[in-house]
């Protein structure tokens, strides 16, 4: 039996209830931004069909899976949606919001170690026209590049700023306070960067750096989510092609250029915040790679 109105208005609520819950459960800040994404991507799939979020069996799931692969999500991203819902199905089973966690028993995409990034590669002309489009597109877009190209910053770290992490004054060097991995870090950002920070804050002193729309002063600015960032990136277009760039390309061009200026892999995973020197090198050519000397 289908469900009534009214009862679809009491799932869509336990759902949202639940998984605020669950997200505030998570430590990290940029853990729960992701998982936040994921979750609401995975709602508004599940809204289109019909299908209920909080009570999807697991062929919604590997629905979902088949979908969002065939949408081009890497199997990388594909696992961390698929860690997302599971953990969140945990959670559910565990406050007896539903019985059993759908997403158990059910394959998910392998990343074997060597294998090279499917994240396509870009070259510098290409980078910098993306850059000038950036600039003349919005201040935010132009912002989320320049942190993601100059200094390696993941779009969920970016977009986690708040204005209060920035330091620094106008001609000095300025600094961001990340969270990454549950510590600290502090990063002194390129000089485009500093500029396009301050040029997408503005007069603005406290709350997020990267917010919705244009606020006017008598808004309360809203945190830029990941859907809003991604309807971004959308439109970034250059004369040479009609092809959106993903923040995935731009972050792989950060770590390859850095890695052919010579920086050791150490030093590249450190910037970037990866977990493993392994992960680096997934995105650096391997035959590229071989040619560049490393530190003794």
């Amino acid at each position: 039996m289908a469900p009534t109105a009214s009862n679809r208005v009491r799932a869509a609520a336990r759902h949202q209830s639940t998984m605020e819950a669950w997200l505030t459960s998570r430590t990290s800040p940029n853990t729960r931004a992701a998982y936040r994404a994921d979750l609401e991507l995975f709602g508004a799939w599940c809204e289109r069909r019909g299908a209920l979020p909080l009570t999807a069996d697991t062929a919604t799931l590997v629905a979902f899976q088949v979908a969002r692969q065939e949408a081009g999500d890497s199997g990388s991203t594909i696992r961390r949606r698929w860690s997302a819902l599971s953990s969140f199905y945990d959670f559910a089973v565990q406050i007896d919001a539903r019985s059993v966690n759908p997403s158990l028993g059910v394959d998910r995409p392998k990343v074997t170690g060597g294998d090279p990034s499917p994240t396509i590669s870009l070259s510098d002309r290409t980078v910098a026209a993306y850059r000038q489009a950036a600039a003349a597109l919005d201040p935010r877009l132009h912002a989320l590049v320049a942190l993601i190209v100059s200094d390696g910053l993941k779009i969920s770290e970016a977009l986690a700023l708040d204005i209060e992490d920035l330091s620094g004054r106008k001609g000095g060097a300025t600094t961001i306070t990340l969270n990454r991995r549950s510590e600290t870090t502090r990063i002194v950002v390129d000089v485009e960067s500093a500029r396009a920070l301050r040029a997408c804050v503005g007069p603005r002193r406290v709350g997020p750096v990267f917010i919705r729309e244009r606020s006017t002063t008598s808004d309360v600015p809203h945190r830029l989510t990941r859907f809003g960032a991604d309807h971004l990136f959308r439109q970034l277009r250059t004369r040479e092609t009609s092809e959106p760039v993903t923040a995935n390309a731009l972050r792989r061009f950060h770590i390859t250029t850095r890695r052919r200026a010579g920086v050791s892999l150490e030093e590249v995973r450190a910037g970037a915040g990866l977990a493993n020197v392994r992960s680096v090198q997934r995105f650096v050519d391997q035959a590229e790679d071989s040619s560049i000397s490393r530190p003794r």
